[in-house]
């Protein structure tokens, strides 16, 4: 019995190798190239500047896939993707972004004035004082 079966296991054993050697690696064979159109050998007419031609393939700039679609259509469709993004725009400038962020807000990342010196701070409490004298001596004055 194991004499029958040797031809089929060896068979086996090699078709298994033979398919995974091949599902292993092995670089892929080369592509081929792209088919080139000839290069011109006159001038292109003045009217062929919708025309991209990368020398494979010449198509037209311009698209006319959607002839079944009318302007009023497409005006009402391009004005309601613009009218999308805008009340994006807006319902997120409601929800206050800013006040969200966790960082520093802009107040404090302004430059501003240094610490007063203590000359200042006496020179400005000198002037507060001068203000409430003044102030008190024209109540005192508006009393006679």
């Amino acid at each position: 019995m194991a004499t029958r079966l040797a031809p089929l296991l060896r068979r086996s054993v090699v078709v298994t190798r033979a398919s995974s050697s091949a599902l292993r690696g092995g670089p892929s064979p080369p592509l081929p190239p792209f088919a080139r159109i000839p290069a011109p050998s006159q001038s292109l007419v003045e009217q062929s500047d919708t025309v991209f031609d990368d020398g494979v393939a010449p198509e037209l700039a311009l698209d006319f896939d959607c002839q079944h679609i009318s302007q009023g259509e497409g005006l009402a469709m391009w004005l309601g993707g613009l009218s999308g993004f805008v009340l994006l725009f807006y319902t997120v400038k409601a929800s206050d972004p800013a006040a969200k962020n966790p960082a520093v807000n802009r107040t404090l990342n302004m430059v501003m004035e240094g610490p007063k010196s203590r000359v200042e701070m006496l020179a400005e409490g000198n002037k507060e004082e001068t203000k409430k004298e003044e102030e008190e001596e024209e109540e005192e004055e508006e009393e006679e």
